[in-house]
């Protein structure tokens, strides 16, 4: 499959304060982990990748169970090791299936780490990201941890995801040298992100946005009749589908104008964002991956950005509501595991009997009430 002519060469960018130069855009490797996935049709979008440019492959122990790791590395068999930047993540477990649990215990970690080098066939990743914030165990334990696989030469550089600000600050203040945060951006979803990357906060980390596409939204929208959505967009609240849909008609419109897919634009718009070092695209579909790619071409215009901002400014945050009854005592601050297995604190105490609404799509509790 051959690109098209006169497409934008990559541009690379700083990973934080590292030593490392990244692809402003990169391949995601969640769909390897897909039971449906083989491992050739893998090889071939990374194969495609490196000849368009890409330099960096994230993925996640979690995915797949360890599918994805091993099917990225049978992929990037036979490409020089020093030719590619290796990011995966560490600190969530599936003790069953439907069930994914937070865990920042350094044993575990120690264990989870080197599996996914056995996996990954190579000596070292290049960035180890924690996966998510585990509220039962102190940071200072699992950036302890993290401090030692970078002592030891496994690890290269230290990364995180889903964090808040205040979570992210403690961190740092452990971990100094942390290069980046993975955080849910688009133009569907920016609460978090400007809640972390504020004005009046110049942090030095870099961001790498997830979900840039909105799992697809943005280029493929669902129907607005909520009985005809299903999985992940059938959670989602009439508000902020309607609002959604908006915004993604007017992104096909773009894209029209400027002679690209959607993506391109969705993608180009991210791209944008101050501090962000490389957006990963997941996909295992050369033909997705090159049209991702042509994001690189888009040159919004300041009246395009503004039209982008104004109809993302009406999208609510993204919502997805579960309410669980407590049934023992908690003091703030305290963890309380949700029947999928997350683990949160509670903002304030809580008593036997009392509920608890939590948003599932960012794993914080939004409202407690008796």
């Amino acid at each position: 499959m051959s690109e098209p002519e006169g497409m934008t060469e990559m541009e690379y960018r700083q990973l934080g304060g590292s030593s490392l130069k990244v692809s402003a855009i990169s391949l995601g490797s969640r769909g390897f982990g897909s039971k449906d996935v083989r491992v050739e049709t893998c090889e071939t979008v990374v194969r495609k990748a490196i000849d368009l440019g890409v330099n960096f492959f994230d993925t996640a122990d979690v995915y797949g169970d360890g599918q994805a790791e091993e099917f990225l590395a049978r992929s990037l068999a036979g490409i020089p090791r020093d030719a590619y930047v290796l990011a995966t993540k560490g600190g969530s477990e599936r003790p069953e299936p439907g069930k994914e649990v937070q865990n920042g215990d350094p044993a575990f970690l120690r264990k989870s780490l080197e599996a996914s080098l056995r996996r990954l066939k190579t000596d070292y990743i290049d960035l180890y990201q924690l996966h998510n914030p585990d509220p039962a165990v102190p940071f200072s334990y699992t950036a302890e941890a993290f401090t030692r696989f970078i002592e030891e030469g496994k690890v290269r550089y230290a990364g995180v995801s889903n964090m808040d600000r205040e979570e992210l600050e403690e961190w740092l203040s452990l971990i100094p040298d942390t290069v980046s945060i993975q955080l849910s951006y688009s133009l569907l979803d920016r609460s978090a992100v400007d809640a972390v990357f504020s004005p009046d906060h110049n942090l030095q980390v870099s961001l790498i946005p997830w979900a840039p596409l909105f799992a697809g939204f943005l280029v493929n929208p669902p129907p607005l009749e909520a009985e005809k959505r299903s999985g992940f967009f059938s959670m989602l609240t009439a508000e902020f589908v309607e609002n959604a849909h908006r915004v993604s008609s007017l992104v096909k419109e773009m894209a029209s104008d400027y002679g690209v897919g959607p993506s391109a634009i969705a993608l180009a718009y991210v791209l944008k964002r101050p501090k962000v070092a490389t957006v990963p695209v997941g996909t295992t579909d050369p033909a997705h991956l090159i049209e991702n790619l042509r994001a690189l071409e888009v040159r919004l215009s300041p009246g395009d950005l503004e039209r982008l901002e104004e109809a993302a400014s009406q999208v609510p945050e993204p919502e997805i509501l579960t309410v669980m009854e407590v049934s023992n005592t908690l003091n703030r601050g305290m963890v309380a595991v949700l029947p999928i297995g997350v683990k949160l604190k509670v903002p304030e105490p809580v008593n036997p009997g009392d509920r608890i609404e939590v948003n599932l799509w960012n794993a914080r509790v939004r409202r407690q009430y008796r």
